[in-house]
């Protein structure tokens, strides 16, 4: 916030020719209004959200001096007179995370003062994760590992299937199959039955015979094809 603060306090000075302000004044009237601004905008800050809260930290001085920067001006002991008669007024200017942009006119184009190209790409990918994970129920099913897990978006580990990794918590009941953590209620049981890993078939020669996935209690794989014998052979 402090680096997007400093470029659009600098956009609005730069208006006020030396003629009108001392160096020394022009500066002390920019920190002025980068300390007005980060009080404003604390608490308006979204990083996985820039877009919420920019028309409330948009300036202009369209129908009269901001109040952002007529306070400014007023710690500064500055009249604010001197604002008023150099800032353009038919600029807009947004100053977003991450963006700090401005506007000439109603319909005019928009022009970039600051932009973090890194950061606006690392915001867009966590809100589309927010998205995703919400849509998904905040279930994330991880099919990469053995064994496969089923966690929930806090990272507490709901069930596992298949492999012979012992659960999260170090307990284990030795079968290697399907484990429910005491953390989580019949609801999420509920939800990982309704799951498309209930129908995988795992075999498994080291389970206990009354273990769903040992050999005695389901049906042996299928045999390997294999070709028929040559019709010349004696």
């Amino acid at each position: 916030m402090q680096t997007e603060i400093e470029n659009a306090a600098s956009f609005w000075i730069k208006y006020i020719p030396e003629a009108s302000l001392s160096g020394e004044k022009r500066e002390e009237l920019r920190k002025a209004l980068v300390g007005v601004l980060l009080e404003k905008f604390k608490g308006h800050w979204h990083l996985e959200r820039t877009m919420a809260g920019s028309g409330y930290r948009s300036m202009s001085n369209w129908r009269g001096l901001d109040s952002s920067l007529a306070e400014a001006a007023q710690r500064a002991s500055i009249g604010a007179t001197v604002l008023e008669r150099h800032l353009p007024r038919d600029i807009v200017l947004w100053c977003d995370p991450y963006n700090v942009t401005y506007r000439v006119g109603d319909h005019g184009t928009v022009y970039t003062i600051y932009e973090d190209k890194r950061g606006l790409l690392e915001s867009v990918k966590k809100s589309m994760a927010e998205k995703v994970s919400k849509s998904n129920g905040d279930f994330v099913i991880s099919a990469y590992t053995t064994p496969v897990v089923i966690r929930s978006a806090d990272g507490v580990e709901i069930a596992r299937r298949g492999g012979a990794s012992a659960p999260a918590n170090g307990a284990g009941n030795g079968t290697g199959y399907m484990q429910s953590s005491p953390t989580k209620g019949a609801n999420d049981l509920r939800r990982n039955a309704m799951s498309p890993l209930r129908q995988v078939t795992t075999y498994r020669g080291d389970a206990p015979a009354s273990s769903p996935l040992s050999n005695a209690a389901t049906a042996a794989p299928p045999p390997r094809w294999s070709p028929p014998p040559s019709a010349h052979a004696s």
